[in-house]
């Protein structure tokens, strides 16, 4: 069985880092409750934009809209989700397939995890 070393990290970070949300929103606890709640209610649009771009095998596309959506995940204190995200743009951006499937099935789980820790 093939070992995923980038699941082996995703693992280890936390689904959501409020210290680091707060840190983000310039200590606004609103505003990282805000952001927050944007991110997750926009999670099943953002994976059902990739998965399209996913099955037409459009990986600039795919790599474009990771990119965008690393703009909220970077501010939501959600390492790992930001971390998947991440390994998915930079998996498009090299055109590889394989990649690219392992890649979004670890965002789709990093998806879940945020999904439930919120």
């Amino acid at each position: 069985m093939y070992h995923d070393p980038v699941r082996a990290r995703l693992a280890q970070l936390p689904a959501r880092d409020p210290v680091a949300a707060l840190t983000a929103a310039g200590g606004d606890a609103d505003l990282a409750a805000e952001l927050f709640a944007a991110l997750a209610a926009g999670l099943p649009e953002e994976l059902n934009e990739l998965r399209a771009d996913l099955a037409e095998g459009d990986w600039v596309g795919l790599a474009e809209h990771a990119h965008q959506m690393r703009g909220a995940t970077r501010y939501c204190g959600v390492p790992a989700l930001d971390e998947a995200t991440e390994a998915l743009e930079r998996a498009a951006r090299i055109e590889d397939p394989v990649l690219i499937a392992q890649a979004f099935a670890n965002l789709e789980e990093e998806t879940l995890r945020v999904q439930t820790a919120g």
